[in-house]
């Protein structure tokens, strides 16, 4: 079985180690026995964005936030056929923000996003978000870990990825965390989350297992685990 993965902006957007979501899923589903082709384009390379079963971009700067938007702008037809094809998007830290209606800078000038979904993010110079998280997923049996640093607020109307158990969630007046549309899975969880939550991992490995018509065998990941279970319980104790 092939699979192709697809790295956006992995030069651009890296904060938080997060090249370790794209090497914890292809060795995952390599352990599987799928054959996984992972290519790591950025700003000047061409991409045929519906040769991918699954398409990653991580966080990075407000700066380079803005500047990853504006080149995807280019080709935001393209990206959008996929994802109306069945391509499972993960967008982490502030990468998701660009799929919204705008971006608002700490100076009021706005930036159009994608549109894709109803969502607005305001970003302030004045104030920045840093906590460690706790939250909870609908479509998973046990929470998720991880860390946020962020500089804005989302006003949303999507289905949220997650409900924030401990930590911040899309804003001060909002518990809900991210989005989650079809396939399109957005957080602002970092640490890398795919290598904190085994199975949160292990879900995404079984969305492309669907996609693409095999199914996963049992698998074993005794230290990932270990070091979940041994991260959840120390939040556990400052939620008291």
């Amino acid at each position: 079985m092939e699979i192709k993965i697809l790295h956006l902006y992995y030069d651009l957007l890296n904060l938080y180690g997060e090249y370790g979501n794209v090497s914890a899923l292809e060795r995952y589903l390599e352990n599987q026995g799928a054959a996984v082709t992972v290519d790591r384009l950025s700003l000047y390379d061409d991409v045929d964005f519906k040769q991918y079963d699954f398409i990653y971009i991580g966080s990075g700067t407000e700066e380079k936030q803005l500047v990853a938007l504006e080149n995807l702008k280019k080709t935001k037809a393209d990206i959008r056929s996929a994802y109306d094809s069945g391509a499972i998007i993960l967008a982490t830290g502030n990468a998701f923000e660009m799929f919204g209606k705008k971006i608002i800078s700490p100076d009021g000038s706005q930036t159009g996003g994608l549109g894709w979904f109803d969502i607005e993010t305001s970003v302030s110079d004045k104030k920045r978000t840093l906590t460690d998280e706790i939250c909870s997923a609908g479509f998973l049996d046990k929470p998720c870990v991880g860390f946020i640093n962020k500089a804005s607020e989302i006003t949303s109307r999507e289905k949220p990825m997650f409900v924030c158990d401990f930590g911040a969630g899309n804003s001060d007046k909002d518990k809900n965390e991210g989005i989650v549309n079809g396939s399109f899975y957005g957080t602002h969880l970092t640490g890398p989350c795919l290598v904190k939550n085994p199975h949160l991992l292990e879900y995404f490995a079984g969305l492309i297992a669907k996609k693409k018509g095999f199914d996963l065998k049992p698998a074993e990941l005794p230290f990932e685990n270990r070091a979940y279970k041994i991260t959840l319980e120390a939040l556990k104790s400052r939620m008291n």
